[in-house]
């Protein structure tokens, strides 16, 4: 980087020009650094490039998440929380209301296989599902939700952002907050991924489900023995993620019939680099918006983790190191007039 630019760095500005290249891992250029050429572009910002993904030979470790500065001046010890800062550093990455990347078409993955029965009522559940996707769904219909939430700021969070759904406290291992075979539905994200006690959350999961009921949950699996220790960040639980095989024998011996899994990895990777594309043009608002002291310093810290630590979860997609699924499963046998392709199945056709 020239003198110029790193002199420009340090003073701040151009934002969506910085984080554009680091996340492409091209040389950041200040705009008036450019060939004389490109004056008519000089103002633009690098551009983040969202385009199909390619594979990696191997699992790169990204450098060190950036230290935020110390604050200057003490402040009032009830300033604010630090969990909240979190939470409004992640919708700021991934949108309001969601706690990780996600999308419209992503939540309907979700949730239509819960509609398909349209002649059945009961209540729907949900453990550790973001306000986005509870809202998604209360948009569909008028059934009793109930969510269960291991993060105390999540559950304030959804608390607030939906007042319809009952939301309660609970253990991701052994989610009690639904009744004996009270729920049709339940949605999950991620639970495989950060439950201790895997068999424990399976069975309280086939509990609560009536005897037509249907689970769809999203989770993040592992391909190798160790799961790439820069793929999660800490700052809520230790991460167990396990293997495809292990989740679909753990559903096979609670007693679900039907167990369905297609992959969304692709789409995972699309919602997050999309993400960090708003991110980057939300910086500099954030930068000025009125952070202080050590909440703008914090603000910027779980900014600086959350990016680190799902490009690399990225770079573990890309190169085959972690995937993501979409699982249904059902405690009666599938319907093989209403089953629906699997990607592999709709690419065999042509």
């Amino acid at each position: 980087m020239s003198a110029k630019a790193e002199k420009k760095s340090a003073g701040g500005g151009d934002f969506a020009g910085k984080f554009g290249a680091w996340w492409n891992g091209k040389e950041y250029v200040a705009p008036s650094d450019q060939p004389a050429d490109d004056s008519a572009h000089a103002s633009e910002p690098a551009k983040l490039e969202v385009e199909a993904p390619k594979k990696l030979a191997a699992v790169e470790k990204p450098a060190a998440a950036p230290k935020a500065a110390a604050p200057k001046a003490a402040e009032p010890a009830s300033a604010f929380q630090p969990t909240e800062v979190r939470l409004r550093a992640l919708s700021t990455i991934w949108g309001e209301g969601r706690f990780t990347p996600g999308s419209p078409e992503l939540d309907a993955r979700l949730l239509d296989p819960i509609f398909d029965a349209a002649d059945k009522g009961g209540e729907i559940g949900f453990i550790g599902c973001d306000p986005a996707l509870l809202k998604s769904c209360a948009s569909r219909s008028g059934r009793v939700l109930r969510a269960a939430e291991w993060r105390s700021a999540c559950l304030a969070a959804m608390k607030e952002q939906c007042p319809d759904v009952q939301s309660f406290a609970a253990e991701i291992d052994r989610p009690k907050a639904f009744a004996d075979g009270s729920l049709e539905g339940l949605v999950s994200m991620d639970a495989f991924a950060y439950a201790d006690h895997k068999a424990g959350l399976v069975a309280r999961a086939h509990r609560a489900l009536s005897d037509t009921g249907c689970w769809v949950f999203l989770d993040t699996v592992r391909t190798t023995k160790k799961t790439p220790p820069t793929a999660f960040a800490s700052a809520w639980a230790e991460p167990h993620v396990t293997t495809s095989d292990d989740i679909e024998s753990l559903l096979t011996m609670a007693g679900f019939k039907s167990v369905e899994r297609i992959s969304a990895t692709d789409e995972i990777i699309y919602a997050s680099r999309a993400g960090y594309a708003r991110l980057a043009y939300a910086l500099e608002e954030a930068a000025t918006g009125g952070f202080k002291g050590r909440e703008g310093a914090l603000f910027l810290q779980e900014l600086a983790w959350e990016a680190q630590t799902w490009r690399a979860r990225c770079r573990a997609f890309e190169g085959g190191a972690l995937g993501v699924d979409v699982w249904i499963a059902r405690k009666t046998e599938a319907d093989p007039s209403k089953k629906k392709l699997s990607q592999q199945e709709i690419e065999d056709l042509f």
